[in-house]
């Protein structure tokens, strides 16, 4: 059931039927050509290996001249006697032995065709530069077309994949703010390319050997057919026996070397286990049993290496010795046809030749098919995945007849608030508390996805389970999330900045703000000035190819970007990383402009900042525990101090300094 529905995740990202449609039906075509190209090749392998063998004589018995005649009227001078009862050796007449000898099969009408109508293959020394021109230029042509089939095979699947890509970042923008953990990126990001380009790979593979190689397939077993039906059928019953038992063979091989390389790898771990042991070992004298067993798992690594070289090794053997017997079977068959006596039976050398190169020339395409299900099986697991988070529904979403909100002048309430995480895990439970609109407020709390979660639900990137969020009265999930958004910014403290200029960075591509809007901006979170100190001020480019910014640098970029839209509230996550001193006294300032005539809501990562609220939450079990003023909590909250000293005690060496 798992296995039918990997495969329909892959159908449903290429359904068969495309295979005949649009750039896989001009690869169909484009293969048929290339393997007519084939064909003509072995054609003309055919004629130069017979007229290499022969010289381009042809030994006529006695009435068979006027045979000929009547193959090739007009292409043979007349003998000039009418006596018909001698053998006739005809010398120096180009591809003339192919034609003969191939008269009675299905090449022979074209053959003698070509030999009426094209003058210079009559003779020896105009033929053979020919037949080598013709090889040369029919190969150059094979080689185009092949790397156009493969081309359009390529495109097919990066127009799929581009597809896909497009739905991943439609999907990752619907998903995204609500990921409270910030652990759905990574996942995000091998979605978007590894398990993509997999499914690119696996459609490339799949439409360049479905339309080509079924088609060379057919072809060149017609191609040796054409020359001798018979051996061309023997011959194929020990070759086809040989490919299933390779395959077989292989199969069997490759499980055999997964389950000895497993056992191995077992006792590797074992002999690496006493590495970490000597501690133990010369403290209590173990030294002798700890070198018996370290031997012991030696010796039995040794031999499962030893068991698995060897599989291994008669493997290749019984794989090489099986391919070698039945290539004899086939040779023995086709020399058993050179050297039969009647000549109308009798094969030609140069035909047998040829019979062997297209047999050579079907393993590629036979390979490719054989290769295919691993392929498809590889590109099927990695669309599942794609589709899994295609088919996650959103936690937010507009509802019907949404109203315009107004921007919060009153009051912020959080009503019975519920949210868990997807394992269960509870966030907030029955969280109640009220924020007068203009208060500078912080919160915190041990577990800081509490407060995340609480903040989140805010501008609604996540949803309560239960429970209400109210603007002055107002239930935010029922107003337009653009009217919500546009007055309810969150500046987190780790947030990247786009690819792209500064000024870009801090509109966001936005032609409404004029560039002198951008720079006041920036001016009032003290950006400005690094601004000016970059390679080209605010045209310089950041990103992966640009230029690259401090942890204090960014996130002033952040608080430019949200301050240039004049939000009534305001959600800030300081960021984790140690800041200069330089730095904090700036934010500082820039705080006392940020707060006037707006509700702030801090998650908070300096003690400076706890100072400056009106008011801190403090969130435990996932509801307000204490409410208050920093210097009130600090000494009437135990549980207040406790977590005022994981964070910020003079010898924590991983946070901010006390400021």
């Amino acid at each position: 059931m798992a296995e039918k529905s990997k495969i329909e995740s892959l159908q449903r990202v290429f359904p068969g039927k495309n295979l005949v449609r649009g750039k896989p039906r001009r690869a169909i075509l484009w293969s048929i050509c290339g393997t007519c190209l084939i064909c003509l090749q072995l054609c003309n392998l055919l004629l130069i290996s017979d007229l290499l063998s022969n010289g381009g004589t042809v030994q006529l018995e006695a009435g068979q001249y006027d045979e000929m005649l009547q193959l090739l009227p007009g292409s043979l001078p007349e003998h000039g006697t009418d006596d018909v009862s001698y053998n006739l050796l005809l010398k120096d007449r180009g591809i003339l032995s192919t034609v003969w000898w191939s008269r009675h099969t299905v090449l022979g009408w074209p053959l003698a065709e070509l030999y009426k109508q094209t003058f210079v293959l009559r003779s020896n020394r105009s033929a053979f530069p020919t037949l080598i021109a013709m090889v040369v230029l029919l190969g150059f042509l094979r080689g185009l077309i092949v790397s156009h089939v493969r081309c359009l095979a390529n495109t097919t699947a990066m127009d799929v994949t581009s597809h896909l890509r497009h739905n991943i970042h439609r999907q990752t923008l619907r998903l995204g703010p609500s990921d409270v953990q910030d652990t759905r990126s990574n996942h995000v990001f091998d979605l978007f390319t590894v398990q993509v380009d997999r499914i690119r790979d696996g459609i490339s593979q799949t439409v360049r050997t479905l339309v080509s190689a079924p088609i060379e397939l057919a072809m060149l077993l017609l191609f040796a057919m054409s020359l001798q039906w018979r051996v061309t059928l023997q011959c194929l019953v020990p070759l086809g026996f040989c490919w299933y038992l390779v395959n077989r063979q292989y199969r069997r091989a490759a499980a055999r070397q997964s389950l000895m390389t497993a056992h191995a790898d077992r006792e590797l771990r074992l002999l690496a286990e006493s590495l970490r042991k000597t501690r133990l070992v010369r403290g209590y004298g173990m030294e002798i049993l700890e070198q018996q067993q370290f031997e012991l798992h030696a010796r039995r690594f040794r031999s499962n290496m030893a068991k698995l070289v060897g599989d291994v090794s008669w493997s290749q053997r019984g794989t090489q010795l099986l391919c070698i017997g039945c290539l004899g079977i086939v040779v023995y068959l086709l020399g058993v046809r050179v050297m039969v006596a009647d000549m109308d039976q009798n094969l030609p050398s140069a035909a047998v030749i040829v019979i062997m190169t297209a047999f050579a020339c079907m393993f590629q395409p036979l390979k490719s098919l054989t290769a295919l299900p691993r392929a498809q099986t590889i590109a099927s697991e990695a669309a599942a995945r794609v589709h899994r988070y295609l088919n996650m529904i959103p936690e937010v979403g507009q509802a019907v007849g949404a109203k315009f909100l107004q921007p919060l002048s009153r009051t912020l309430q959080f009503e019975s608030l519920q949210y868990s995480l997807h394992d269960k895990r509870p966030l907030l439970n029955d969280c109640s508390l009220q924020i007068t609109a203009g208060e500078v407020v912080a919160l915190v709390s041990l577990d800081p996805l509490e407060t995340r979660a609480l903040a989140y639900m805010l501008p609604r990137f996540i949803e309560p389970q239960s429970g209400r969020v109210l603007f002055d009265g107002e239930d935010i999930a029922w107003v337009t999330l653009e009217s919500l958004r546009a007055e309810t910014i969150y500046v987190g403290g780790s947030d990247p900045f786009f690819s792209g200029t500064v000024m870009e960075n801090i509109s966001c591509g936005n032609a409404d703000f004029a560039p002198q809007q951008v720079i006041e901006a920036a001016k009032q979170v003290h950006a400005h000035n690094f601004i000016l100190k970059l390679k080209q001020g605010y045209e310089t480019v950041l990103g992966e190819h640009g230029d690259d910014l401090s942890p204090g640098e960014a996130f002033r970029l952040g608080l430019a970007r949200a301050i240039l839209r004049n939000p009534a509230l305001m959600i800030i996550e300081e960021p984790q990383e140690l800041l200069d001193d330089d730095t904090k006294s700036l934010l500082d300032d820039a705080y006392n402009r940020i707060c006037v005539g707006r509700t702030v809501l801090f998650l908070p990562s300096r003690l400076s900042t706890l100072k400056r609220a009106d008011n801190v939450f403090l969130l435990q079990d996932g509801r307000p525990h204490a409410v208050g003023p920093h210097t009130k909590l600090v000494k009437a909250s135990p549980l207040y101090r406790h977590w005022e000293y994981l964070n910020f005690n003079e010898f924590r060496s991983n946070g901010d300094d006390s400021d």
